[in-house]
């Protein structure tokens, strides 16, 4: 049985490429793909921010994919 992380990832490879997942997106792109700003995103998962240059940060788009789907999922268990 596959756990919800693993039906999500396989979603995700079967809506874009590998490459263009392991891509990192702009915070601007990012917070759009997730759904959630980017202040959000850099104050609840510090851990998948990526610095592109000393002002720059961004994310992977695998990632803000990711949280999206879980952030729906959760919605549709909660109710």
């Amino acid at each position: 049985m596959s756990t919800p992380a693993d039906q999500v990832v396989d979603r995700l490879l079967k809506m874009l490429p590998p490459l263009e997942l392991l891509r990192i997106a702009e915070m601007s792109e990012a917070s759009r793909l997730a759904g959630a700003s980017g202040d959000t995103l850099k104050r609840e998962h510090p851990d998948k921010i990526v610095k592109i240059s000393r002002r720059r940060e961004g994310m992977r788009v695998a990632h803000a994919l990711m949280l999206r789907e879980m952030q729906l999922m959760s919605k549709v268990t909660s109710v």
